[in-house]
């Protein structure tokens, strides 16, 4: 799996997006919108990515609206999830449960019209549920 991100400032990148502190956080660097592409080598089945936002911490940094997009190429991407929050304090989980390439998470506004973005955490579970059996 490779993660790129549209812009990032200083010691605020991928790095900081991946850790489990949540203290840490990935800061965009430019105008809206900003990015998170996710690849994968072969298609990969993805169950849920989850996003941490904090607006107790971040206020005008939150997003409020984002769009996931997938598919197997950049030129077949289709919008699959459009979300939009209020003040978001937590994980966002956004269910996926299908085999793909490529995953964008677009964030498109954040809350009061705030530039530029913190995201505090990201996980992608790539993992596909076992078939369960009853004996």
């Amino acid at each position: 799996m490779e993660i790129r991100l549209s812009s990032f400032k200083k010691n605020y990148g991928l790095e900081q997006l991946l850790s489990k502190d949540e203290s840490t956080y990935w800061y965009t660097d430019g105008s809206l919108p900003h990015y998170i592409e996710i690849s994968f080598r072969k298609r990969t089945y993805v169950e849920y990515v989850q996003i941490l936002f904090s607006f107790s911490k971040d206020d005008s940094y939150t997003p409020d609206y984002f769009e996931v997009l997938v598919g197997d190429t950049k030129d077949t991407l289709q919008k699959y999830k459009s979300i939009t929050m209020v003040e978001p304090e937590g994980y966002t989980l956004v269910n996926i449960n299908l085999h793909c390439v490529y995953i964008y998470i677009n964030i498109l506004r954040n809350c009061q019209e705030g530039r530029d973005s913190h995201v505090r955490h990201l996980i992608v579970n790539t993992q596909q549920p076992r078939d369960m059996q009853c004996k």
